[in-house]
């Protein structure tokens, strides 16, 4: 952001950059973009609600990498996962997912059998206790919270053989009628891609997830997400990351 905002100072002039102290739901930090007092811009998981209310910047700002998950398990079940071959026996394995995310929509959607959760600490919970076997979250969301949790639940672990894939970008969404920070904001992203600026400020954040997490070397069970808007920019694979590239 800072450096879509830097990039674009010679055409829109200085700028003011102030974090919101205070940590929101995204249904709640949905309604608040709306009026935008409290906050007016954030990096979010697109949705069509978002889309709809929202001014989005279609330029995916983790170039898609949101979309790879990786799965959270009771590490003594590797073996069963391990096994998993075909993206049919994987879908018949319960997951747990937030109730307010756009990925337990499209898991439900891709015909998973899915179990919802209000917050990311009660879907941990809920693993602990067997109400369902794997928890898919995004990568750096993943090694995050394993070991934030593990000490709560010990068996806790990364499911090492595969990772779900399903075009789920990440926009920079606006207030309503702050059109020009919109257009600031694409202005300096394009910027950024042109000159190779964007591509290295995604590898130096993300190539040691990508190591983490071994994405390369995973089998990868890709879907379909029918809940992206028709204005989905899938054609510009410049904006996308692909391990197997």
């Amino acid at each position: 952001m800072t450096a879509a905002l830097d990039a674009s100072s010679t055409r829109f002039g200085p700028y003011l950059l102030r974090t919101a102290t205070l940590g929101m739901e995204r249904d709640r930090l949905l309604r608040e973009m709306i009026k935008g007092e409290l906050v007016n811009l954030s990096a979010q998981i697109t949705s069509l609600e978002w889309e709809r209310d929202l001014t989005p910047v279609r330029i995916p700002v983790d170039k898609g990498l949101a979309g790879y998950r990786i799965s959270l398990i009771d590490g003594r079940r590797q073996a069963e996962f391990s096994a998993v071959r075909t993206l049919e026996h994987l879908k018949r394995i319960p997951l747990g997912a937030g109730r307010q995310w756009s990925s337990s929509t499209a898991f439900q959607r891709a015909g998973f059998s899915v179990v919802v959760g209000n917050t990311t600490a009660g879907l941990h919970s809920m693993l602990a206790a067997g109400r369902f076997p794997h928890f898919p979250r995004g990568m750096e969301e993943a090694l995050y919270e394993r070991d934030q949790y593990i000490h709560a639940f010990p068996a806790l672990a990364l499911e090492e053989s595969f990772a779900i894939h399903m075009p789920l970008p990440r926009y920079f969404f606006v207030t309503p009628g702050q059109a020009r920070l919109a257009e600031r904001l694409e202005y300096g992203l394009h910027l950024l891609l042109a000159d190779g600026r964007f591509d290295r400020i995604f590898h130096d954040f993300y190539d040691s997830v990508i190591e983490q997490t071994g994405l390369r070397k995973r089998r990868v069970f890709r879907l379909d997400n029918p809940t992206l808007s028709p204005q989905t920019p899938l054609g510009h694979k410049a904006y996308w990351y692909d391990p197997l590239e």
